[in-house]
């Protein structure tokens, strides 16, 4: 019966991501899943290139953009083709990549560990609120994490028998991750640990392990430089390599205590483990280590930490920038489980000590009840009534098909998704008559919008002037979409 416990565990998994899984690209972290769904929406409509990915906000130009690997956008796309376009094939290709995680961090813990701490990792990790959100989110993260931990597994599979196609499964997987997310490279810290506990010095001069790490940083390196020559031809990026400017390579924030507090409380004990796991996760890692490959999980907490750091301010922005701490934080409250909750530790226990035990069952029992309610919380926000909806179905049906549309929504790309349109992103604040000349000329027939941008006394004063002096097409509560004027000139009307 042991045997199929961790298929329930992910059959348990699989029904709590099927919730509102048919809920189009809206909600919570909206943005990120609407580059992805728009990069497999032109996929599917403009021909299956995988090689040159295009986003909905590049103006008139073809949109082809700077970014990750494209294989999951890619993928979603196929199942268009063979099934029908919808949101639902990316929340459920999702879905189905992180089972594949839950099944990868059974798989390692079972091998350097044992069953029980491998079971109770992976069910906790099956059920941390932003695991269950995030793996039915329209974006590659799912997909990184399942490469990241099966590259790992495969990895010491390697180690322990020797076999090449171990060694190959492990240098795809892991070539994957950090294809799809350039950040994943940090798991050569745990790699190496694995090398060196296994062979020592000699690691440094078996060819095996050179072709492994040539393989990974050829396609790295080629991917890369391909996705830059693009952003070189277009303008247009996702921000890949705004060293010091951006995400990743302002160490400044690593001087202060705020960073610690974000990433660390916040983030990870507040948010990915809730309180009660992460009371657990320090449990575990204080326990003693069995073996000396157990210790590959510090160095994988150590690897994840590295990259905390090079990407401060991505990590301070975005908590699921830290969703690959989960998988090692898992095995370490997977092994706190199996020290402490068993009829032998209570019995073993004498009395007075009991006091311990019930202190981690307490917080098992809390955890499940702090993820629900987390994750609760992060669902509020996928509802049908939302402004960007109507807005979304008012544009396509009082616009062309193909009309070329400046969305006023800060630079979040859901706008242009739900209207189907594409076009260019502004501000309010760069809302001014040159600048719709500007447009005008560029190709631009129509500024669209949702009043919720317009959130001061200044800004409802311009929106007042736009209404008044261009051509209304809609004027509703919540949003509004006007076609520019044909005789505009740089000074407009107001």
């Amino acid at each position: 019966m042991k045997k199929y416990t961790i298929l329930v565990v992910i059959l348990l998994a699989l029904a709590c991501r099927m919730y509102h899984i048919f809920f189009p690209v809206a909600g919570f972290q909206a943005w990120r899943q609407a580059d992805t769904a728009a990069i497999a929406k032109n996929y599917y409509e403009n021909g299956l290139d995988i090689l040159y990915p295009q986003i909905d906000w590049g103006g008139i130009s073809k949109g082809y953009v700077e970014t990750e690997f494209p294989l999951v956008p890619f993928l979603i796309s196929l199942l268009y083709r063979i099934f029908y376009p919808a949101d639902f094939w990316g929340r459920f290709l999702s879905a189905l990549f992180s089972l594949g995680a839950i099944y990868g961090v059974y798989l390692v813990a079972k091998e350097l560990t044992d069953r029980s701490a491998a079971l109770w990792a992976a069910a906790v990790y099956a059920f941390l609120p932003l695991n269950i959100y995030y793996s039915r989110a329209v974006m590659p993260e799912s997909m990184m994490l399942m490469c990241s931990v099966l590259g790992v597994y495969f990895f010491h599979r390697w180690t322990a028998c020797g076999s090449k196609s171990q060694l190959l499964a492990s240098a795809i997987f892991i070539a994957l991750a950090a294809l799809l997310k350039i950040t994943s490279l940090y798991l050569g810290l745990p790699l190496l640990f694995l090398a060196w506990n296994k062979f020592g010095r000699k690691a440094l001069t078996k060819p095996s392990l050179w072709l492994f790490a040539g393989f990974i940083l050829a396609a790295v390196f080629l991917w890369y430089r391909h996705a830059h020559n693009i952003y070189l031809k277009s303008g247009l990026t996702f921000g890949i390599w705004d060293y010091g400017a951006g995400k990743w390579g302002n160490f400044k924030p690593l001087a202060t205590l705020k960073f610690y507090n974000d990433i660390f409380f916040k983030s990870i004990a507040e948010r990915h483990l809730t309180y009660a796991g992460f009371f657990l996760f320090l449990i575990g890692l204080f326990l003693k280590r069995k073996s000396g490959p157990e210790r590959v999980f510090d160095w994988w907490l150590a690897g994840v930490v590295v990259y905390f750091c090079i990407v401060a301010v991505g990590n301070q922005v975005h908590e699921y920038y830290q969703l690959p701490f989960t998988l090692p934080a898992s095995v370490f409250i997977g092994k706190a489980c199996r020290q402490f909750i068993s009829p032998d530790s209570f019995a073993s226990c004498r009395r007075a000590k009991l006091a311990f035990p019930l202190f981690v069952l307490l917080c098992l029992i809390a955890l499940p009840v702090l993820s629900f309610l987390r994750y609760s919380n992060f669902m509020e926000g996928e509802k049908l009534d939302g402004s960007v909806f109507k807005l979304g179905s008012a544009v396509q049906n009082l616009t062309a098909p193909g009309s070329r549309v400046i969305a006023v929504d800060e630079g979040d790309p859901v706008v242009l998704y739900r209207c189907s349109r594409k076009g260019w992103h502004c501000s309010p604040d760069d809302v001014t008559p040159s600048f719709l000349r500007e447009m005008q000329l560029k190709g631009a027939e129509c500024l669209i919008g949702t009043k919720e941008y317009f959130d001061s006394d200044e800004r409802r004063e311009k929106l007042s002037r736009i209404l008044g002096c261009c051509p209304l097409l809609a004027d509703e509560k919540e949003y509004f979409i006007v076609s520019l004027p044909s005789t505009m000139d740089g000074r407009g009307c107001y």
